[in-house]
């Protein structure tokens, strides 16, 4: 069955027929643990090949976290205590802005991620630089792209001091971040053609497939906050359509049935390419924002983590609630409008954009854990392993499991 754009009405009649209806887990996978029935026998010591590919084993539990959900007030998941949505509140997802009631995420690349497919080792890649909340054009901001297995910034951790101006904290540690060695690659915004009045947009020749990678996005100081972007992975075979925005969902276009949807480069006459947009946090933002959320600043020295959560097929998970390995003063989830995303009081699970925040987290090393409901089962819908820098934000934009994954170095 093809599915293509339709009117909200005839997409979630369409949805109730079975075009777009995702299985929350594979068959014989025990949702209620997140893991197959036969986890005990998989190889957890080293990546395996698997159908001609590389996969890798699934990260081992935070360490010195939970071990079991006697640990927890709730559950425990990869060592991270996690409060599951109420039974009432069942996982759908959403596409675009719009929510699809009734509707299944699909979550089999959890227990079954894709391999590693075969294709180019660099790829070039381009998008735009959106900021989230208020902001300006944000044309000159630089993206610096590191690999993930060896960014290391704990020796920047104390770059600050005990200064307490901000401004001048960050502008010491993203000083010391310069010296840990040179990014894999980098460019600067420039206006986009056509133009955008908001973002600016960039384009890399040469960024590398197969490995995980920590986008880098800084600005003035005075106005943008040092935003790090974790979890960005680029699987370097193609599908036939531009995913231009976050939230693209298959249903959206008329494909054959054979396109696989965890490839992630664009197919082009002129050559592949990598198409992501990247986010950045406003200095007005980081200023205004938290008492939105019922606190009154983020305290100097900490940050904010933020991001949205996508099933296997890129589809915002509507219904879903996170932890963190070491969580901040305030957890908050917003009211869905893309128009004026903001948090909302009283919301204890995502919303139609899959989106969520931390606020006053402590920095240093962090993970995260998401679970979703469906019917008593509380599947496990995302985890990541990233670093928070004092006084910046880190976005994290979990979209199921990846074809490989790696312990950080820190």
């Amino acid at each position: 069955m093809h599915c293509s754009v339709l009117a909200p009405v005839a997409v979630i009649a369409l949805l109730f027929a079975g075009c777009g209806e995702k299985q929350l887990n594979d068959p014989g996978v025990d949702a209620s643990t997140g893991g197959t029935a036969d986890a005990d026998l998989r190889e957890d010591d080293a990546a395996v090949v698997r159908d001609g590919g590389l996969m890798a084993p699934p990260l081992p539990p935070f360490p010195g976290g939970c071990d079991s959900d006697d640990d927890c007030a709730d559950i425990c998941r990869l060592g991270i205590c996690v409060t599951p949505p109420l039974e009432r509140h069942q996982s759908s997802y959403g596409c675009h802005d719009m929510p699809l009631p009734a509707t299944r995420p699909n979550l089999a690349c959890i227990d079954d991620p894709p391999v590693l497919a075969e294709g180019p080792a660099q790829v070039a890649a381009r998008g735009k630089v959106e900021f989230f909340g208020d902001g300006i054009q944000t044309v000159g901001l630089t993206i610096r792209v590191y690999e993930f297995s060896t960014f290391d910034p704990r020796p920047c951790m104390e770059a600050a001091g005990a200064e307490q101006d901000v401004i001048v904290a960050r502008r010491l540690i993203e000083a010391c971040v310069d010296t840990l060695g040179a990014p894999l690659a980098q460019t600067v915004t420039v206006p986009c053609n056509p133009p955008d009045a908001e973002s600016g947009c960039y384009a890399l020749d040469a960024v590398p497939t197969g490995r995980r990678l920590v986008i880098r996005v800084t600005g003035d100081l005075t106005e943008w906050v040092p935003t790090y972007q974790y979890g960005v992975f680029i699987n370097p075979c193609s599908v036939p359509v531009l995913r231009a925005t976050s939230g693209t969902c298959p249903e959206d276009f008329m494909l054959d049935d054979s396109v696989n949807w965890a490839c992630d480069l664009t197919a082009d006459p002129g050559g592949a390419y990598f198409h992501r947009n990247f986010s950045v946090i406003s200095q007005r933002t980081w200023t205004t924002f938290p008492p939105t959320a019922g606190l009154g600043r983020i305290n100097i020295g900490n940050g904010a983590i933020a991001g949205r959560l996508f099933d296997c097929e890129g589809r915002y998970i509507i219904n879903a609630t996170f932890a963190l390995a070491r969580p901040g003063s305030v957890t908050t989830y917003f009211n869905g409008n893309p128009d004026d995303l903001l948090p909302q009081p009283g919301q204890t699970q995502t919303n139609n954009l899959g989106t969520y925040a931390a606020l006053d987290v402590p920095p240093g090393p962090n993970g995260l854990v998401a679970v979703g409901r469906r019917i008593q089962a509380v599947p496990t819908v995302a985890s990541e392993r990233f670093f928070l820098l004092p006084n910046t934000v880190t976005l994290v934009n979990p979209a199921g499991r990846r074809p490989l994954e790696e312990e950080p170095p820190f």
